[in-house]
């Protein structure tokens, strides 16, 4: 049974070392963003979205930070998979740039969810609109870095 355990353990920690390349993390990223809509529509009901969008928005985010958390801790990870990790982590505190890009991934999945419903709202395109231009703005400024040698480039 611990063999069985060991090897779904490893198979889970390649994947999850492998979805932070591109172009894993932007698919799901994209496909987090194409789910919130119709999630929170669904678990709140079809009234206004207003507030309430960005509350959920902000608890999607907090959840996909304490989730991954959760299982460094709980599971018996590689040393090679937590040090890669931990590398990450240290780029995200160190370079803001290197977590916003992650927006536009969520903001280009919002868009396309919006467009297939082709229901628009303003919290929704407030919403789409900070995450693809925070995103874009990120990206740039990441792009600008690694060129300069002031960030590593990604392997």
């Amino acid at each position: 049974m611990r063999s069985v355990f060991s090897r779904l353990l490893a198979v889970l920690e390649r994947a999850l070392l492998s979805v932070e390349r591109f172009p894993w993390s932007a698919l799901y990223r994209t496909a987090i963003g194409y789910s919130m809509l119709p999630l929170f529509s669904w678990l709140a009901g079809k009234g206004d979205l207003g507030w309430s969008l960005l509350l959920w928005f902000v608890a999607v985010l907090l959840a996909l930070r304490v989730l991954p958390a959760v299982l460094r801790r709980v599971l018996p990870f590689s040393q090679h998979a937590r040090a890669v990790w931990a590398e990450r982590r240290a780029l995200a505190k160190r370079f803001d740039s290197y977590q916003w890009r992650k927006l536009f991934w969520f903001g280009v999945g919002l868009a396309a969810y919006v467009v297939s419903s082709g229901h628009l709202d303003w919290p929704s395109a407030a919403l789409i609109g900070v995450c693809v231009g925070g995103g874009a703005l990120g990206f740039v400024i990441w792009r600008r870095r690694v060129s300069t040698g002031l960030a590593p480039a990604e392997q």
